[in-house]
């Protein structure tokens, strides 16, 4: 996990609890349609949920399930046996996405950026589009060695920087589950392209 500063926090002051201490809270400034408009553009499942004074989001990422506050960045882990305990705090939701749910990759992929990425993708006459750090590939048109149509293509989500990956289902639905690459070549590679027997 990577840390980031104090400072970048917004704190204020928020109550004195029943032990005497000062606790503070961060406010992130960003809006219910904010957030589910970042989770959205991330092809991100999610619940709202709305209570006495807060707005909370549900989000389901990699088969876990996260409680999101979106006036705090407060965010917690659901528990199999009940609601979480402990909650953490992040600057914002596109903090919470990439410092926590993205975690620190097995891989560190050094020196891949957007352009590098498109480079690859062109040298290999990928189909492709980005959205902030979100490459979509879709496979070749492959005919089928029968004569009839061609082969079911195939699109997929990379994350730049990450080596991180999930397939796309029919429906432009995204699997909940990402999987691990250690870069785009590697994916290309090793789980990108059709085999000789698809």
């Amino acid at each position: 996990m990577k840390h980031t500063n104090q400072q970048d926090y917004n704190w204020s002051f928020n109550r004195i609890n029943s032990k005497g201490e000062i606790l503070f809270k961060h406010v992130t400034n960003e809006t219910v349609d904010d957030v589910a408009e970042f989770l959205n553009n991330n092809n991100i499942k999610y619940e709202l949920t709305a209570g006495a004074g807060y707005t909370m989001f549900w989000i389901y990422f990699n088969d876990k399930k996260y409680a999101y506050f979106s006036t705090s960045g407060r965010w917690a882990q659901w528990k199999n046996n009940g609601y979480p305990t402990k909650h953490y705090t992040s600057k914002n939701i596109e903090d919470f996405y990439n410092r926590f749910l993205l975690a620190e990759p097995k891989f560190k992929i050094e020196n891949e950026t957007k352009e590098s990425i498109e480079e690859i993708l062109k040298k290999e006459n990928i189909e492709y589009s980005i959205t902030n750090n979100v490459v979509t590939l879709i496979t070749k048109v492959i005919p089928r060695k029968d004569g009839r149509g061609n082969k079911r293509r195939y699109s997929y989500e990379y994350i730049i920087g990450t080596g991180k990956w999930r397939g796309i289902y029919v429906d432009n639905t995204c699997g909940s589950t990402y999987y691990q690459s250690s870069g785009i070549e590697n994916f290309i590679n090793k789980f990108f392209k059709p085999k000789e027997n698809d």
